[in-house]
């Protein structure tokens, strides 16, 4: 066991990638105000949880069942926590680049699984602070509840993660262990892609279908013979002294749950120094096979070009040869419109939706009261659609993680950067037309379908060209940003790909911004047609050349201050 402290000590301090060794007093002040931001910025989120849980309580109550709500948040908590623990432990477990590092050491495979157990266990406490906690202080708000609840609250939300990822860690192990196939890291992360694709897809149903429930419907779905918490029970069955302990107070009861906890804990470090060590002597780091190109091969492949061509090629295919980079910086750009194309369909295939889409139909073409081909005429459609054009073109430029990693994700390699005889404006640009070129494949073809199809309808067709400025200045503007303050604040250390995407908050203070941004230009578009009732066209073309200028001074401060920066810049 004292190896075990000992190794989580060490991968709690050096196991992120965030090595202080330079400036470590200023990393540190930088590290704990991203979070804070953060903090602040997800305050909304848990007040709405709050008052969610307050709700609930109201809702199950008058019916006797006020304990429910608890066994609702412990059933939706160990589904989370499962769910995400199945990406969480294959990143962490096997594919850390400190696992090799780790094996040869006079470590058993037991103790290198615990220590990793619980550093992932930490990191999900985030997910109990800001997500399952406020419900359960809006339920004990509601309820009057004394301070025996608010002890075992803490209590249980501290111990709520703990056996959903020792499931997760031990399914995990059977899979890496039975198919070998699976067993590079490229596979392991289109898995989890996959399965994280599946879950918001599934979510997407479940909250459908779930609307317009009745309470008493809900409590015999939760509570009834063979009900879903008796099914969660059986499943985790220490969750239900979890459940009563939180619900009643009891001090016994969470107790129990965490003595039980104890024991899953050690069959699992069981089963760990059985399955752990010959998956992950396995490993390798891709499927790719290696072989010798022929001399045909190499002339066709080398050839001169334009340097920033060149260098923006070789982004492109860091880009899609790395799994991560390419799931969270590119796919997810491009096949967001089967989000809401799905969000659409449930909503229509769950609801009447089909038949009231017919009847307006119907009587748009049939009676004549409202011409099919005029329904879209007048400066009303055309401010909603650049209202929409304005919306998604921002949205889209911000999830779009390419420019603000595209320093970060350099890392190790950075110092090729400084190496090459390359100025580090033409660095600049070839990076830069990864991120405005997959910007606009993201967004620009479909708000032009979109509005070629509203055009049909009766559209002003001077809405295309407004769509098509808009996009490509919001994309541009938004690259400008986000390369230049990932230039400014760069994460070059780190373990795994996914950190210097995924772990890189400083990503997301840069979409903070591009909110902040696109909402003021939005809001000033509102102001001008909705409040002083200026013309829809001069209120567009005003709005237009204000973000053409936001566009030229990002342009202008990234190619200037932001190239001194990166010649400044220490790897």
């Amino acid at each position: 066991m004292r190896n075990l402290w000992l190794l989580t000590r060490f991968l709690l301090k050096n196991g992120l990638g965030n090595n202080q060794k330079k400036n470590g007093k200023k990393k540190f002040g930088n590290r704990t105000s991203m979070y804070l931001i953060l903090a602040v910025c997800f305050l909304p989120l848990a007040g709405m949880l709050f008052t969610l849980g307050k709700e609930m309580y109201h809702m199950f109550a008058p019916l006797g069942q006020g304990t429910a709500v608890v066994d609702l948040v412990c059933i939706a908590g160990a589904c989370v926590f499962f769910l995400f623990g199945i990406a969480t432990i294959l990143s962490v477990f096997y594919m850390s680049t400190d696992v090799p590092l780790l094996l040869p050491f006079p470590l058993r495979p037991a103790e290198i699984v615990g220590a990793k157990w619980l550093v992932c266990l930490l990191n999900e406490y985030w997910l109990v602070i800001f997500f399952f906690l406020p419900i359960l202080a809006g339920y004990g708000v509601s309820g009057q509840m004394g301070p025996s609840y608010w002890i075992t609250m803490v209590l249980g939300c501290i111990g709520l993660p703990a056996v959903p990822l020792i499931y997760s860690a031990v399914l995990c192990m059977i899979i890496m262990r039975i198919f070998k196939n699976i067993r590079n890291k490229d596979m392991l992360s289109y898995l989890g892609f996959g399965m994280a694709l599946v879950l918001a897809i599934g979510i997407q149903f479940v909250v459908r279908g779930m609307e317009g429930v009745q309470a008493e419907s809900m409590i015999n779905f939760l509570s009834g013979q063979q009900g879903l918490i008796d099914i969660f029970h059986a499943i985790f069955p220490n969750l239900v002294f979890l459940a009563k302990g939180v619900s009643h107070g009891s001090f016994i009861y969470i107790l129990f749950y965490y003595g039980t906890t104890v024991l899953i804990f050690a069959v699992f470090l069981l089963i760990a120094q059985k399955l752990y060590l010959p998956a992950v002597l396995g490993m390798s780091e891709a499927t790719a096979e290696k072989r010798k190109l022929t001399e045909a091969e190499v002339r066709r492949e080398v050839r001169s070009t334009n340097p920033v061509k060149a260098y923006g090629r070789i982004e492109w295919k860091k880009l899609y040869r790395t799994p991560v980079y390419f799931m969270n910086c590119v796919l997810m750009t491009l096949i967001w419109p089967v989000f809401f194309l799905v969000i659409i369909a449930v909503s229509v295939l769950g609801s009447s939706g089909t038949a009231a889409f017919m009847n307006l139909f119907s009587q748009m073409t049939g009676r004549g009261e409202l011409p099919l081909f005029t329904l879209l005429r007048g400066d009303g459609p055309v401010a909603v659609a650049v209202l929409i054009v304005g919306c998604v073109a921002a949205f889209i430029s911000m999830m779009c993680l390419v420019s603000s990693t595209a320093i970060s994700r350099q890392g190790d390699n950075f110092g090729f950067m400084k190496m090459i005889p390359m100025s580090y404006e033409d660095q600049i640009r070839g990076l830069l037309s990864c991120g405005i070129k997959i910007g606009i494949l993201g967004s620009l073809p479909y708000i032009l379908l979109i509005n070629l199809g509203a055009v049909i309808f009766g559209l002003h067709p001077v809405t295309l060209i407004y769509s098509s400025a808009i996009t490509v200045l919001f994309v541009m503007a938004v690259n400008y940003q986000q390369l230049y303050m990932d230039i400014a604040h760069p994460k070059l250390e780190w373990e795994t790909e996914a950190a210097a995407v995924k772990q890189n908050y400083r990503a997301m203070f840069s979409m903070l911004i591009d909110l902040a941004i696109g909402g003021a230009l939005i809001g000033l578009g509102v102001l001008g047609y909705r409040v002083l009732h200026l013309n829809i066209h001069s209120v567009t073309i005003v709005v237009m050349v204000i973000l053409a200028i936001v566009t030229w001074v990002m342009r202008n401060l990234l190619f200037t201050s932001g190239a001194r920066m990166l010649s400044e810049l220490e790897g």
